[in-house]
């Protein structure tokens, strides 16, 4: 790109001094190559710089991740019943796109504004209440309940859009006196979510 600009400029000159050589003498041709040389360093440099705050822009962007809940041995158990609320983590991370979420606390936090979508799913046994919400900040925004039935097994799920800005953060809370079962092989009890749009 730079030798095609120097030529051009060279030509351009040599254009300008057909039949006018007397003004052609007082053209430095050096002063106008140096001058040029450091307008295309300028222009190569902010060039590089907008290129890396577009792709910065673009990792932002792209924003997802799941991740399941982990049994402490090789077998299936369940985590609770408590006796207050108690926030989940999910310390299986299957999917973490733009390291958005800390499976140490379990909490996801927005990193643009945007219109994202989080889901979970959980699976307990039966001898106990299940219930679980999404949280966002300190607001509860969607829950589900099963109480205990005479089945095996109980399921619950739930799935919400969420206009966020950056920084805000989503959650899940296991409900007062219920339990969800841990396994340490297919990740029954998960908590996803992914950015649909930036705003």
């Amino acid at each position: 790109m730079e030798q095609t600009v120097v030529i051009f400029v060279l030509m351009s000159l040599m254009c300008t001094c057909n039949g006018q050589s007397s003004e052609c003498g007082a053209v430095n041709i050096y002063t106008e190559l140096k001058e040029l040389r450091s307008l295309v360093e300028d222009l190569t440099t902010r060039l590089s710089t907008t290129q890396a705050e577009l792709e910065q822009e673009r990792a932002a962007k792209r924003v997802a991740f799941t991740a399941a809940i982990l049994s402490p041995t090789n077998s299936n158990q369940h985590h609770g019943p408590f006796n207050q609320e108690t926030k989940l983590i999910f310390p299986k991370v299957i999917t973490n796109v733009g390291n958005a979420y800390d499976s140490n606390t379990g909490v996801f936090t927005a990193p643009v504004k945007g219109l994202y979508y989080f889901r979970y799913s959980g699976r307990a046994f039966s001898g106990h209440d299940t219930g679980l919400s999404i949280f966002k900040g300190g607001s509860r925004i969607v829950s589900s309940y099963n109480y205990k039935s005479g089945d095996t097994d109980d399921t619950v799920s739930n799935g919400v859009a969420l206009e966020l800005e950056a920084g805000d953060t989503v959650y899940m809370h296991l409900w007062i006196n219920s339990w969800i079962s841990t396994d340490y092989r297919y990740s029954y009890c998960t908590f996803s979510g992914f950015l649909v749009t930036p705003m």
